[in-house]
């Protein structure tokens, strides 16, 4: 896969809102699980009385809050399969952009840990044994790096 002018482009103007994509769609698949958690809640603690009368009961009623729930849990979870598919689509795009566009081993992991696993700086100094402001400065030019090389291939 190759990165696309308008790729190249949206990475040369703003390389940090490229590869922030990642986590701003895995926010939206952990809200619309909490949504989720949410509605199974009402289910579960929803009784239902089934009966054999003609349904004048309060058990219909019941009934349909537990319907309800289940049917906002299936859409919810249809969404977040279409999320899913995108962040798999994402992910690709800023993998390909990574490996293509840098040459420095230490930056392409830094970026990957940073923007594809969402580490925390602290997380990954720590794991790279480095001091956190080198990698603060790292970060820094990893970006700067990506951003020229996307301007580069755009003159290309």
């Amino acid at each position: 896969m190759t990165l696309t002018r308008e790729q190249l482009t949206a990475i040369s103007e703003n390389p940090k809102a490229f590869l922030n994509r990642c986590y701003k769609i895995n926010e939206r698949i952990d809200a619309k699980r909490e949504r989720i958690a949410s509605w199974r809640l009402r289910a579960e603690s929803t009784s239902v009385t089934l009966s054999h009368d003609s349904g004048m009961s309060g058990g219909g009623y019941k009934q349909s809050i537990v319907a309800n729930s289940v049917v906002a849990m299936l859409s919810l979870e249809e969404e977040i399969e279409a999320e899913i598919q995108e962040l798999l689509n994402i992910e690709k795009e800023i993998e390909v952009a990574i490996n293509e566009l840098l040459t420095n081993s230490v930056h392409k992991v830094l970026l990957e840990m940073r923007y594809m696993n969402h580490f925390r700086m602290e997380e990954i100094a720590a794991r790279l044994g480095y001091a956190f402001r080198w990698v603060q400065r790292l970060h820094g030019k990893a970006l700067k790096n990506l951003k020229e090389a996307a301007l580069s291939a755009l003159e290309t």
